[in-house]
């Protein structure tokens, strides 16, 4: 996002605030509210976009330093990610050769082998069978190929992205679709992990997805918490293939154009929070305290139920804010999931209820919400799905 970009973008937003302006182009979409309650629909998704999709699993700095690793059950399929000793990028299925358990717990650490739990089977951090516990009893397998199963995995500016199932490389192209000079832009991967929290809720997962791709309702159901920070009902959209940016003012822009004319010189970070859609599950929020990373899966092979896991990545320049003043940073995720569990997710259950006792067939979407309309129709392409029309408004 260099700086022409940015600036067309505050452009964008400072002229839609003074003509009172707040949408592109485009009409109505309806939504069918079997999208969320389908099961057949579900078992669709779920071999589509978690198993056979690449997924951005975090940013680089989940992995500070060679010979790290990240153990993560968050797709329904045991991943099992490092940096091996050169520093490259790896990802295994968790699985043990030997009778299938998982070789390294849930979690975050730093080793150069792994040692299943059950058997004892010793594995490195390339993924080798060094070692079978009491191999003179259980018998010579050294022959066999026994590593762990390698799964597809790249870095790519900043992020890290697996595919859940042994498959074609993964592609940049594909997976980015020209996102790469905004990625390279925020300088990824000098963000550390501050924080992460699980978020479980009782509705579909495209409706976690949709309550982060409009700020229309910001205003109302966030009029105390998000609303004090950013403008509602204004954004800028630009989509890249199966992937969206959406760029919301926070109430600072206000300020800045009286006290400094020159957009030129507006700081973009500080008067701007940055969205990513990031196909098929993810949300990247990039603002002045850093990055925040939305991964949202169904949860228990359940169309009515989903998992939001939230990581932040803070900004090496707020570390010391953090520090000297009274805010924590557990009180930053806190207020982050409030918001979210509290308001948008306690409107999605209501929703997702509503579904399911069939009180209306569709739902709408404005010409104001151009995000989810980006969200549905990708996700419908992604299985073949017939697209959904947009009805003139």
């Amino acid at each position: 996002m260099d700086k022409s970009e940015r600036l067309r973008v505050l452009g964008t937003l400072a002229d839609r605030m003074d003509r009172g302006t707040t949408a592109d182009a485009g009409g109505i979409m309806r939504v069918p509210m079997s999208d969320f309650t389908c099961p057949r629909l579900f078992t669709r998704e779920r071999e589509a976009f978690f198993r056979n999709t690449p997924l951005c699993m975090g940013l680089s700095s989940e992995l500070p330093a060679p010979n790290t690793y990240w153990s993560d059950n968050a797709t329904g399929i045991p991943i099992l990610m490092v940096r091996d000793g050169g520093g490259a990028f790896r990802a295994y299925a968790n699985v043990c050769r030997h009778r299938g358990s998982k070789v390294v717990p849930e979690g975050r650490g730093s080793k150069t082998r792994f040692v299943c739990p059950f058997h004892a089977w010793t594995y490195g951090i390339d993924g080798r069978l060094l070692k079978v516990y009491k191999d003179c009893h259980f018998g010579n397998v050294s022959s066999r190929k026994l590593s762990l199963i390698a799964l597809p995995a790249a870095e790519l500016h900043g992020t890290l992205w697996v595919r859940p199932t042994p498959g074609d490389p993964v592609d940049e192209d594909e997976c980015l679709g020209g996102l790469q000079d905004d990625l390279a832009h925020w300088h990824l991967p000098d963000h550390p992990v501050a924080g992460s929290q699980t978020i479980d809720a009782r509705m579909n997962w495209k409706l976690g997805i949709d309550s982060y791709g409009e700020i229309y309702h910001l205003n109302v159901l966030h009029e105390k918490t998000a609303a004090k920070a950013a403008l509602g009902n204004l954004q800028a959209i630009d989509r890249f293939q199966r992937n969206l940016r959406m760029v919301v003012a926070n109430q600072q822009l206000k300020l800045m154009r009286f006290l400094m004319p020159a957009m030129d010189r507006w700081p973009y970070r500080q008067v701007t929070s940055t969205m990513y859609f990031i196909y098929p599950n993810v949300i990247m929020v990039v603002d002045t305290f850093g990055v925040d990373l939305v991964r949202i899966f169904p949860l228990d092979d359940s169309p009515s139920k989903s998992r939001t896991i939230h990581t932040w990545y803070i900004h090496p320049n707020v570390q010391e804010h953090f520090e000297d003043q009274a805010m924590s940073y557990e009180e930053r995720l806190k207020t982050f999931r409030d918001a979210v569990e509290l308001e948008d997710y306690a409107m999605g259950e209501d929703v997702q209820l509503n579904a399911e006792m069939g009180l209306q067939a569709e739902i709408l979407l404005g010409r104001n919400e151009g995000a989810l309309h980006h969200f549905h129709n990708v996700h419908r392409s992604g299985i073949g799905r017939d697209l959904l029309p947009v009805e003139e408004a």
